[in-house]
């Protein structure tokens, strides 16, 4: 590295527009908590033979002391309500169908047997307080209850007129439920999507949006303010996107997949105690929950019920699993599988609602659902959802930052049907130092982890264990490409200093590779591993992914015919769009998500893979052109939204966001830029664009912020740059690089708030022959 330091930078004022509402993020915990929320939930163990008796035995058992979980500062057992678990959810069943769920006003009513001689019992909660009995009559009454106790209560209805079990659902009757059940004096919904979408709603996008704006607005019928958090119950497809895209503008949860099990009833006696899960169901659903960029507070991915405690594991009457019907597939969840369960949803941050009958909570269960350090990692404040780091086909590793300084959460997870060991190192998991290590399911200490000195754990089939890292430093690893004559060079920073550079192959142009790249490539890297794309010889979009230490084959996509350099934006693994310039000069767009799978496969079942067609964007409008743009466009994702920049042809820098599953329409931002943008975003309500100024040919800067808009001027960062800059944010320190006049690597750097940082000459022998590219993740 140089040792050349210059400091510099100066103010360039030009005419920018104010922000839209569309750039406006969904503000966190405005639909419920701010962490994922915990309780139960009443249909895996009775579908639907559910009555108000059954909901308050069930809350009062989640209130009530339990003598197998911990005891209290005051000496008392612990309840599960005392661990967090205070949601009562009462789900399908609770009214009628075909048309008798209303009274001739149109009002809800619950099925003549609901309420009919229900009293509750009185318990004394773990502070001592005692909760008297009562005769439930309404359900005002059911819900006094339940709040009593200190827990919240839940309703359920569907979208459509009819609902998952034939019962009326909320069509047509919308507004008029909302009030209902604010009446009533519920807290949340469920609100499940059986019945199908009504006609009055384009999407079920823009069903579920509608429902989220009456939740958050609800008054009672005498006007007072009630507002509800709203649950979405849609299994994960939908158009355009999934619900992780759009729930956030909507409800605090969605679900991400099917039910684990269409089987439902194992505490009601018509069906003898048939509620079985396997693992293949809890693993599947596991998978279709990864979606971490959509993950924050207020706002979670939901991969369904907690089935774990009796009826749902070993039969109480062999303990062994059961045998479905005549296949060999094995039903019900061993201990391990169990144990593996609640640590698979807590590593993702995941709403923890059980499903089991909490009058009766074994020691084996409590041990389970009830431990308070497992439970730590599925609240921890920082609500960032755990990545998978490895996955050799056997073990899976999962890694979460916490909110302390210096922590991890990590998941060793054997996902197959034989022993493994797996050994790792804190290199492998991206950081240094030797922490400290924890197993989280039985409190022992483990030692410490050292970067070279591996550390074995042996897993049975499906078995797993959750460690606790402190004392670790983050890596914040950075990657940077460069095209060279020879090809492309990559070097990484790892925290602390630079690796050297090394050459990416680019294979033989239209056969192996792109051969040659046109113009500079696009980088997103993440926990999961680096992704590049390249412009190649023949004008192809290509890829290759950097994965488990070592890059792969390159790929390409076919009738994706590019004008311009790539972009690509991801703040994980689950999403990342790619976006260039066309044959006509609009732009296109590749989306790698999940998708529904082929016809062959189960309802359920989805596939992680690229989109099979581009979708053309037209460029913006503008008084010297319109629907194309210059250059390349650059975009950035953060929660819930990517914004996408490009040149106009009146070469002012212009703005597109998809937000919540929406793209807006272009605005102007100002400017007279004379090379492509680049944008960073180092979290939700960010975004930094820099860019080559026409008056100076220096890199300039603009800001946005979601509380005080787009910053009025651009400012000067005071070096000249050869084509477009290239930015990455890792934490507070944001970077830009550029290739200079002289055609080598320079970087400019800021850590923390303020324009105000620092040129270094990065290398001075490399020749670059186009502009740089980086990527950040955190």
């Amino acid at each position: 590295m140089s040792a050349a330091v210059v400091l510099g930078g100066s103010l360039v004022v030009t005419a920018v527009s104010d922000p839209t509402p569309a750039e406006a993020l969904v503000p966190p915990g405005v639909y419920g908590a701010t962490k994922p929320h915990m309780g139960w939930n009443s249909w895996f163990f009775y579908g639907k033979a559910i009555s108000a008796k059954i909901i308050a035995d069930q809350a009062a058992g989640m209130a009530t002391p339990n003598a197998n979980l911990p005891l209290n500062g005051s000496g008392r057992h612990k309840s599960l309500a005392d661990l967090g678990y205070r949601n009562v959810g009462i789900d399908d069943g609770w009214g009628s169908g075909g048309g008798k769920g209303r009274d001739a006003n149109g009002v809800f009513v619950p099925n003549a047997g609901f309420l009919t001689g229900a009293h509750t019992k009185a318990i004394t909660l773990s502070n001592g307080t005692t909760v008297a009995a009562r005769a439930l009559n309404t359900m005002k009454d059911l819900t006094d209850y339940i709040h009593d106790l200190g827990l919240q209560a839940g309703m359920y209805t569907d979208t459509g007129a009819t609902g998952c079990g034939g019962m009326d659902g909320s069509a047509g009757h919308e507004a008029q439920d909302v009030t209902t059940f604010a009446d009533w004096g519920f807290d949340f919904l469920k609100l499940d999507h059986c019945g199908g979408m009504p006609s009055s709603y384009p999407t079920v996008r823009d069903n579920y949006k509608a429902w989220g704006s009456l939740m958050a607005d609800a008054k009672t019928s005498a006007g007072v303010k009630h507002p509800m958090a709203l649950d979405i119950c849609q299994w994960g497809a939908a158009s355009p996107d999934g619900p992780w895209m759009w729930g956030g503008a909507a409800g605090r949860s969605w679900r991400t997949g099917r039910d684990l099990s269409g089987n439902v009833g194992y505490g009601t006696t018509s069906n003898g105690g048939s509620t079985w899960v396997n693992w293949g169901q809890v693993n599947e659903n596991f998978k279709l929950n990864d979606h971490p960029s959509n993950h924050a507070a207020g706002q979670y991915n939901d991969p369904d019920y907690l089935m774990i405690g009796p009826g749902f594991g070993n039969d109480p009457a062999t303990g062994k699993q059961q045998t479905h019907g005549t296949s060999s597939t094995l039903y019900g969840l061993s201990p391990d599988e169990q144990q593996s369960y609640f640590g698979m949803w807590s590593i993702q941050g995941a709403p923890l609602v059980l499903a089991t009958d909490l009058t009766d909570l074994t020691a084996a269960s409590a041990a389970i659902i009830g431990n308070e350090s497992v439970i730590g990692v599925a609240q921890d404040s920082a609500n960032r959802q755990g990545e998978k780091v490895l996955d050799d086909g056997s073990v899976q590793v999962w890694s979460k930052r916490l909110s302390a300084r210096g922590t991890r959460a990590v998941l060793l997870l054997n996902t197959s049907s034989s022993s493994k060991t797996h050994s790792f190192t804190t290199k492998d998991l991206g950081l240094d130092g030797t922490p400290a290590v924890q197993n989280l399911y039985t409190g022992q200490s483990l030692g410490t982890l050292s970067p070279t000195g591996s550390k074995p754990f042996t897993l049975a089939p499906h078995q797993s264990v959750m460690l606790k890292l402190t004392g670790a430093t983050d890596q914040r690893p950075e990657t940077l490409f460069v095209p060279t004559a020879t090809g492309v060079s990559q070097k990484n920073w790892n925290g602390t200093s630079w690796s050297a550079w090394q050459t990416l192959a680019l294979g033989t142009a239209g056969s192996t590779g792109p051969g040659t790249i046109k113009g500079e490539p696009a980088v997103v890297s993440t926990a999961g591993g680096t992704d590049v794309f390249v412009r190649g010889a023949n004008d192809t979009l290509w890829t290759n992914t950097y994965k488990n230490g070592a890059w792969g084959n390159w790929s390409s996509f076919p009738g994706m015919v590019l004008t311009s350099s790539p972009t690509a934006a991801s703040l994980g693994r689950d999403r990342i769009d790619v976006f260039a310039r066309g044959t006509d000069g609009r732009m296109y767009q590749r989306t790698f998500q999940q998708t529904p799978g082929a016809d062959d496969k189960p309802a359920y079942w989805y596939d992680v893979k690229w989109t099979t067609s581009s979708v053309a964007h037209a460029g913006p409008s503008t008084p010297t052109g319109s629907g194309t743009i210059v250059g390349a466009p650059a975009a950035v994702a953060s929660l819930n939204r990517i914004d996408v920049f490009a040149r106009g042809n009146d070469n002012a820098l212009w703005q597109k966001s998809y937000v919540s599953g929406e793209w807006t329409g272009w605005t102007s931002r100002g400017g007279a830029l004379a090379s492509s943008p680049t944008a960073v975003s180092g979290g939700p309500g960010q975004i930094e664009v820099f860019a080559k100024l026409a008056s100076t040919g220096n890199v300039g800067q603009l800001s946005w912020t979601a509380p005080g808009g787009w910053s009025s001027s651009w400012y000067d960062l005071g070096r000249a740059s050869v084509g477009a800059p290239t930015a990455a944010q890792v934490g507070s320190r944001v970077n830009v690089y550029a290739r200079a006049t002289d055609n080598t690597l320079w970087q400019w750097y800021r850590i923390g708030d303020g324009p105000s940082g620092t040129w270094q000459q990065l290398d001075s022998t490399l020749q670059l022959t186009g502009s740089p590219a980086a990527a950040g993740h955190y």
